[in-house]
């Protein structure tokens, strides 16, 4: 099974070698990815709290992002595979994306994310589902004018380009857990989240899903991008150290 996606898995060299083999739609990316994951890995850890006073429904108020409202499907952060998996099981986007900006990059930028970062707010709506999937960051490869240069060497076993830094993903909540959020990063769900927590997880060896059963909106900061300093992360997942963090808003 996957001998193909297997064989095209192994002889990428280029980050541009990874794009055509993401972007091809005669392979089932979305499914194949699975299985390299080590699961010995998975998992996702909470590093500490950031305490802000920012309006959050304000910012939910507004549109979303062209075609990424949670009942579409979005071709920026859907693979041409996911997009017949979602035609197939009627899976749309299952959040809404609004882009972080303003009081938000405070958040980030108090984090330690250099300043090639990639945040934005996935608002999962009552009714939202999200499907099972692993990450591969090409949303964050591709948009803002982060694209690293084609003819880099790509490293299939970090997933990311060869030679750089690891690349990390985290979510703040922005709001208190309420009753029916269901996050799930294999092999188990992140729940009763407090608001300004957070949370780490291994997005190369994680898969996840999500569903808001409950009446309330469902908004995570989702931060991609390079740490100048990550070892309050690696310490959190090694020995649960927390951090805390206090927004100043003057």
């Amino acid at each position: 099974m996957f001998e193909k996606e297997r064989a095209r898995w192994n002889s990428i060299k280029t980050v541009r070698d990874y794009f055509n083999f993401i972007e091809d739609p005669t392979l089932e990316v979305h499914t194949f990815m699975f299985e390299n994951c080590d699961l010995s890995k998975s998992g996702w850890w909470i590093v500490g709290n950031i305490k802000f006073d920012i309006d959050i429904d304000a910012i939910l108020e507004q549109q979303p992002l062209k075609d990424q409202k949670a009942t579409e499907v979005s071709k920026v952060t859907r693979l041409p595979s996911e997009e017949i998996h979602h035609e197939k099981f009627g899976y749309t986007n299952g959040y809404d994306r609004h882009i972080a900006k303003g009081e938000m990059t405070k958040i980030v930028e108090a984090l330690g994310f250099e300043a090639n970062y990639q945040a934005v707010i996935n608002n999962q709506p009552p009714a939202g589902v999200l499907h099972r999937h692993t990450d591969i960051i090409s949303s964050y490869m591709y948009e803002g004018g982060k694209i690293i240069n084609p003819d880099q060497e790509y490293d299939i076993e970090l997933r990311q380009p060869k030679g750089a830094r690891p690349i990390w993903r985290c979510f703040v909540a922005l709001d208190d857990w309420h009753p029916g959020q269901l996050v799930y990063f294999e092999p188990k769900l992140w729940t009763h989240w407090k608001k300004g927590d957070v949370m780490f997880f291994d997005w190369r060896n994680t898969p996840h899903s999500s569903a808001n059963t409950g009446s309330e909106q469902r908004p995570l900061l989702k931060i991609t991008g390079y740490l100048k300093d990550d070892s309050y992360v690696i310490n959190s997942r090694e020995s649960g150290t927390k951090t805390q963090w206090i927004i100043d808003d003057k």
